[in-house]
């Protein structure tokens, strides 16, 4: 799946709501408090409730250009980033993408029919999400 969304606010506000974001979370699974420099190649257990847990892992962190991370579980490996582009002082464009490697064909075919049934209505989702940062930016 990709997203390209405009924004119109700076790449480091941007990048700080992702960096808080992740910080936050990382404190609700394992009550370390750790720092944005602490983040690079960082990995940490993730309970996801009723679906088990998984292993996230920051794979690329470049301070107001980028984050990328990875989760894996017994389903398979799941690969997402952002990428922020400027387009000037108070414009961006953010590009995010995810990729899904299961370990099994059966999971492979259920990652499949599922992206196809909710792929329209993540995406929906997530440009919503995406336009929330920008909205909450905007209002100061």
């Amino acid at each position: 799946m990709e997203i390209k969304q405009n924004l119109s606010m700076p790449a480091s506000d941007f990048y700080q709501k992702i960096v808080t974001s992740v910080l936050f979370d990382i404190k609700q699974q394992t009550g370390e408090k750790i720092t944005e420099a602490q983040l690079a190649n960082y990995s940490y257990q993730k309970s996801f409730g009723n679906r088990g847990q998984a292993t996230l892992k920051v794979t690329q962190l470049i301070k107001d250009q980028s984050y990328h991370y990875e989760t894996s579980s017994s389903r398979g490996t799941y690969q997402s980033s952002y990428d922020i582009f400027a387009n000037g002082p108070q414009a961006i464009q953010v590009i995010y993408r995810e990729q899904a490697k299961a370990n099994s064909k059966l999971q492979q075919t259920n990652d499949l029919l599922m992206g196809a049934v909710l792929g329209f209505m993540r995406k929906r989702g997530f440009k919503k999400m995406l336009k929330q940062i920008e909205k909450s930016y905007l209002a100061g």
